[in-house]
Formats: C-alpha cells, structure tokens, sequence
C-alpha cells in the first residue's frame, strides 16, 4: 500500500470515528451524519482504489483524473450548500408560523382574562 493509500484509510476512518461520536453526543444530527458517512465513504474509495478515479475520469472524458476530484468536490459542496439552504429555508418557515401560532394564543388568552376580570 502507498502512503496515499494509507492517508486516505486512515482519514477516512478517523471521519466515521468522528461522526460517530458527534451523534452519540447528540452534536449531529442523523441526516446530516448520512452525508458526512457518505463523503468519508468517497474518501476511501477514492483513496484505496485510485484505479477508480482513473476510470471514472476517462469514462466522463476527464483526460487528468486529478482534475474529477476538483470536480466531484465542487458539486459536493454545492449540493451541500443547497440543502442546507432548503433546511434553513424550511426552519425559518416554521418558526414564522410558530410565531404567528404564539401571537394568537397570547391574543385568546389576553381575551380570556379580560373576561374573567369583567365577570369578577
């Protein structure tokens, strides 16, 4: 085994380590753990076999493999980022309407109070 090869395991590894340990002390949640698992799993394919990034490279007509891996990072960052956007968009979505749900019941109770004093 090359030392590259030996880098990309040992990285790999320590991110599923890592990853683990961040969902047992609840700093991660599942979903986003699926894709960090899914990325260190990319890590070591790519790491231990790299007669994979060759083929993929000449099978997408990619003349210096290298260059996939500049590529693949890229769209990886960006399907990323777009679905964090899609999770904070879905959050503020949420709590917009937990606040709106909030300022109704305060409203009903402000009512309800002002009942019980009339009737007092």
């Amino acid at each position: 085994m090359i030392p590259l090869q030996v880098f990309a395991g040992v990285l790999a590894a320590a991110m599923v380590v890592l990853i683990l340990w961040m969902i047992r002390r609840d700093r991660l949640p599942v979903s986003h753990s699926l894709w960090w698992l899914t990325v260190s799993v990319m890590i070591a394919l790519f790491g231990l076999m790299p007669g994979l990034l060759d083929g993929l490279a000449r099978m997408v007509g990619i003349a210096y493999p290298p260059s996939l891996l500049f590529v693949l990072a890229i769209l990886t960052l960006l399907i990323k980022v777009l679905l964090e956007d899609l999770e904070l968009t879905t959050n503020r979505r949420r709590l917009l309407r937990l606040a709106q749900k909030t300022a109704i019941l305060e409203e009903e109770v402000r009512q309800l109070r002002e009942r019980v004093e009339k009737q007092s």
